[in-house]
């Protein structure tokens, strides 16, 4: 009995960790929270890789890799105002130590002109975004945004 127990034991002490309750809840948290910033020009870097974000942007054109003060300026210092929200939110965990995140969504909104005036009223966009965990933070290494059928997306003046 006692060398059935230890197997046991030792079956489960090399399972790979499985994702911690609550993570796929945690992802989509910090998703909302970042178009939230956004909305306010505020953006948070420590959920953004400090190795930078591959980005391909909605307006079209190839992969960017940014880096985290490149992303602060690209929201801050534009013209624009950027009111979107995410909808539909799937996060999958993934990877060895299950510290990889896929996540897949929708974003809508409008987007505003520095007089408030409406740009893009009906901004509609398929969104991908890959995190991983670090130091149990979820952070940023890709986003990927394309128009979705019927809605606009980014316009630039």
């Amino acid at each position: 009995m006692k060398t059935l127990t230890l197997i046991i034991v030792g079956l489960i002490l090399i399972q790979p960790p499985s994702a911690m309750a609550g993570d796929e809840e945690d992802v989509a948290a910090v998703l909302k929270k970042l178009w939230v910033d956004i909305s306010n020009k505020k953006i948070n870097t420590s959920t953004i890789s400090s190795n930078g974000v591959w980005q391909a942007k909605s307006s079209g054109g190839l992969w960017d890799l940014l880096t985290p003060n490149e992303v602060i300026t690209m929201i801050n210092d534009s013209p624009n105002n950027l009111k979107f929200r995410p909808h539909h939110i799937e996060v999958g965990i993934v990877g060895k130590n299950k510290d990889v995140a896929h996540v897949n969504y929708y974003l809508v909104g409008t987007i505003a002109g520095p007089d408030g005036k409406i740009i893009t009223k009906d901004y509609r966009t398929r969104a991908s975004e890959v995190m991983v965990k670090k130091d149990n933070t979820w952070v940023t290494v890709s986003s990927h945004y394309s128009p979705l059928y019927g809605g606009m997306g980014v316009i630039l003046d």
